[in-house]
């Protein structure tokens, strides 16, 4: 804070130091007329019998704290007038900020108290300055320090407080329980009664733990900016993050942090280890669920030396339409692309079942049977790639027929035709797409010039009905995508029209 440069003061008033506010504020010159000076009399005689109650050491910190090396302990804010501001600048506001020498104390709604100082009775005053000088009195204790330095202790302490310390200890099993709450592996486990309320459990136990950000929890802290809210009376620093909607509040004298919400640290103890044993026992009794896990990972290993292969039937298999069905292994190799496994699957079920991955519990179900990959399935999956790569080559003429719908054939050639003006025009709704193809030129078709367009009218002999269903057609076999307004080509699309 650097207020000396900001501070007037008269010996008449030695308790008081005289600041300017207002930006273009920049000096003050006198105190006020006669009426004000009664009302700083009077006032500085209320704020002198208040501080001779004070400890010499409590005086030196309120003076050390405007930074001046006068009696002055409270500062007076004057207007641009030299007459009283009514209200008392909040001691918030001079914590370690630095000023303009060459402006005044600007102000805002939240510089100086709400209650106004002038009109208030001898009993409302003393209330009043009780108030105010014990926030001057925190600050000035506080200012002793860089805001830094009770940043590092509020942060140290909350990583001390008991919660904090258990969500530590057990972070493992936290973040377990989160992950396989939500997988859907669990669906398989026996006895839905038991995971229902297992679930239940979790709600109840994971709220504290929850209504910690999880930067805060798991990490240092968030990197967010944040706010000091000060409580003189309780002489606790409220630490408060806006964009976590998060506080720790921090006691000085015990350098200690207290959570919003306290909470029963044996309950806490007890609950976390309880959850981890009641899923521990739903998994012993679905013992047929590890055994299929363990069935997945061999089948991952059998598909190890031949991913080659696999990968290069379903990189076809997504762009062609094949005309045979894939073989088993394939449909599982696709399945298995989405699964991830726990390299250990011993210790805590809890533990290890979380670390499973998977987008699908097909292959996980009790009753599925894992083809194998041997001689005789990798045959069957070298002769589909064949199948695809020969499919892939093929490339239909022009004049051959794509669909037929009422009697009206839609040729290869003219369905290029059709993809070209979409690709051209993909913002374009199905309804301007039919009319164009239709050759109907209305004045919305005219004023955007798509009745110029090579494609205009190549359907002009079809009834706009069929021509939708045409382009259904189309979108249902993959050569079109559908979007918010219009269409786009796939892959499938750009590869016929290459």
């Amino acid at each position: 804070m650097t207020m000396e440069q900001h501070t007037y003061h008269f010996d008449t008033y030695p308790l008081f130091a005289f600041i300017p506010m207002g930006k273009k504020n920049k000096r003050i010159r006198s105190v006020g007329q006669k009426v004000q000076k009664g009302l700083l009399h009077r006032l500085h005689e209320h704020v002198k019998r208040k501080v001779d109650t004070f400890t010499e050491e409590e005086r030196r910190k309120l003076q050390a704290f405007l930074e001046h090396d006068m009696e002055a302990i409270l500062p007076i804010p004057l207007n641009k007038e030299d007459e009283l501001y009514p209200h008392f600048l909040r001691p918030e506001q001079l914590i370690w900020q630095s000023f303009s020498p060459v402006h005044g104390i600007p102000i805002y709604e939240s510089s100086t108290y709400s209650q106004s100082y002038v009109t208030l009775s001898t009993e409302e005053l003393n209330h009043h300055l009780d108030q105010v000088l014990r926030d001057y009195l925190f600050c000035a204790n506080l200012a002793e320090r860089e805001r830094g330095d009770w940043e590092k202790r509020i942060v140290d302490s909350f990583h001390r407080h008991p919660f904090v310390r258990l969500a530590e200890e057990k972070k493992e099993v936290v973040q377990a329980v989160e992950k396989i709450n939500h997988s859907p592996l669990i669906s398989l486990l026996n006895s839905p009664e038991d995971l229902s309320f297992w679930r239940h459990r979790v709600e109840i136990v994971m709220r504290p733990y929850r209504a910690i950000p999880n930067a805060w929890l798991w990490e240092r802290v968030c990197s967010h900016d944040k706010e000091m809210i000060f409580h003189s009376s309780a002489w606790e620093i409220e630490y408060f993050c806006e964009s976590c909607g998060f506080a720790a509040f921090y006691y000085i004298t015990k350098d200690q942090v207290r959570l919003k919400e306290e909470i029963d640290m044996n309950r806490a103890q007890k609950r976390i280890a309880t959850i981890e044993r009641q899923f521990n026992e739903m998994v012993e009794k679905t013992p047929r669920l590890v055994e299929k896990i363990e069935e997945v990972a061999n089948a991952m290993l059998s598909f190890k030396p031949y991913e080659g292969l696999y990968d290069e039937v379903l990189a076809l298999k997504s762009r062609i339409e094949a005309t045979k069905e894939a073989p088993p292994s394939v449909s599982l190799y696709e399945q298995l692309r989405k699964v991830s496994l726990p390299e250990k699957r011993e210790g805590s079920p809890l533990l290890w079942f979380s670390n499973v991955s998977t987008d699908t519990i097909e292959p996980f179900k009790p009753r599925t049977i894992l083809p194998p990959v041997n001689e005789v399935e990798l045959t069957h999956v070298r002769a589909y790639l064949d199948n695809l790569l020969s499919l892939s080559t093929y490339r239909p003429g022009d004049g051959d027929p794509y669909v037929t719908i009422k009697g009206n054939v839609l040729t290869y050639g003219e369905m290029k035709g059709v993809l070209l003006f979409i690709s051209l025009h993909e913002q374009a709704p199905l309804h301007v797409i039919t009319k164009v193809l239709t050759g109907q030129a209305t004045n919305a078709i005219r004023t955007q010039g798509l009745h110029k367009d090579e494609n205009f009218g190549v359907l002009n002999s079809w009834e706009e009905k069929h021509v939708v269903k045409a382009i259904k057609s189309m979108e249902k076999d993959g050569f079109l995508e559908k979007l918010l307004k219009g269409f786009m080509l796939t892959e499938k699309a750009d590869l016929l029209l290459d």
